[in-house]
């Protein structure tokens, strides 16, 4: 396990501090599991799961001090309190303890993402913050502007890409109005039913079975009409690609057909038409900007950063595209070499988000901003960074700032 130390109920070295009763009823007794963790469990940090009489993850959560918060648990008001319904449906508590509050917290995003439990309401806070551009897996996508938070509840299957994370909604939103009305993508509710041209309507060519589309800009030519069958999915789709390219900075063509569009209606005098477009392709932008920003920070070069441990020698994290991708013990000489190798891997080209990516990003973020005398603990490379600690004079700059 990443970064965690184990502890059993007798306190030798098993591998996790457990009680089960997986014949229990619904209603669980919980003093029993309230007697486990006064006698086993320690004030370090770490990663707790509750688990329901069937092994199904309730609840992951992450503390300084494991055994306070485990505590704190069965002095919630019942039934009120959600934490103390949810207790008396755990059958089964375990935890790790881990060599640092980062790698507790790292730990349990992790899990979060990995089980999705269902007391769990948000995964790793920090993602409340932010807002991203979402592009489904659906016959006929449309862009979604939602809250970071919101995707980390998803599985990682409904989405293509995240791209992100951004900092406001009301800019976000208008730049992706205009985009959708640029490509012909669609901004209904996802309650329209889409009917494509080639999905097999055995009534298309009867007028008395006619659709009318589920809002005016079909009319206006700002949607290619795949709620009325106007579109096939390759038409529509190769919309969608076109939005994909321009959001990963791969092509301006929406933004240049505005341009030239404004062009031509000064040109013909029609400045009320003109000061609509130029409205429009200050959003795009705008939109462009927040991008850049984003992309520099997917693509800024990895950094090392070591961290004293509870448990001996000191862990160094190697982070790269807004990830931990390789950690080691210090006194590990294979695992340093292997951080080395992944060093020394090429980087990515990554320009957009996946799903599996946001919560470290949006934790690193998090983490280094609102905690800046950490910085002090990272370097460009891992081999700086060792260096540094065998010479301490050696001042270290800011490698690790926020993402975006």
């Amino acid at each position: 396990m990443f970064g965690s130390l184990t502890r059993s109920v007798s306190g030798t070295t098993p591998a996790l501090a457990q009680l089960s009763f997986l014949d229990a009823p619904p209603r669980i007794d919980a003093s029993p599991l309230r007697d486990v963790v006064r006698r086993s469990a320690r004030n370090v940090p770490g990663v707790y799961r509750m688990l329901g009489a069937r092994g199904d993850v309730l609840y992951v959560g992450k503390s300084r001090q494991l055994r306070t918060r485990l505590l704190s648990y069965f002095r919630l008001p019942w039934p009120e309190h959600r934490h103390a319904r949810m207790l008396r449906e755990t059958a089964h508590i375990e935890w790790e303890e881990s060599p640092s509050e980062f790698a507790a917290l790292l730990r349990e995003t992790r899990l979060i993402r990995a089980h999705l439990p269902a007391y769990n309401r948000r995964g790793a806070r920090p993602l409340d913050k932010w807002w991203v551009i979402v592009v489904p897996r659906d016959s006929a996508p449309r862009l979604r502007v939602q809250r970071a938070s919101a995707v980390g509840d998803r599985r990682a299957s409904v989405a293509e890409s995240v791209i992100g994370p951004f900092a406001h909604r009301a800019p976000l939103l208008s730049a992706v109005r205009v985009l959708n009305d640029a490509l012909g993508l669609r901004d209904c509710s996802d309650r329209v039913p889409m009917v494509l041209r080639d999905a097999g309507d055995f009534f298309a060519d009867d007028p008395r079975y006619a659709r009318t589309p589920a809002c005016h800009r079909y009319e206006t030519r700002r949607c290619l009409g795949p709620c009325i069958a106007a579109c096939t999915h390759a038409e529509y789709r190769a919309q969608v690609q076109r939005a994909r390219s321009y959001l990963d900075g791969e092509s301006d063509a929406p933004r240049a057909e505005l341009a030239k569009e404004m062009a031509m209606a000064s040109a013909q005098l029609l400045y009320e038409r003109a000061g609509w477009l130029r409205d429009r392709l200050t959003a795009l932008e705008t939109l462009e900007a927040q991008l850049l920003r984003v992309r520099e920070a997917l693509l800024r070069p990895s950094f090392a950063y070591r961290l004293p441990s509870l448990y001996g020698a000191d862990r160094v994290y190697l982070v790269r595209d807004g990830r931990v991708v390789s950690e080691s013990c210090v006194d590990d000489p294979d695992g340093m070499d292997q951080l080395l190798a992944r060093e020394a891997a090429p980087a990515s080209s990554a320009r957009a988000l996946t799903v599996e990516a946001l919560e470290e990003l949006t934790l690193l973020e998090h983490w280094f901003r609102t905690r800046a005398e950490e910085q002090s603990r990272t370097a460009p490379t891992v081999r700086e960074l060792l260096g540094r600690a065998a010479n301490p004079a050696v001042s270290s700059g800011a490698v690790c700032s926020g993402a975006v």
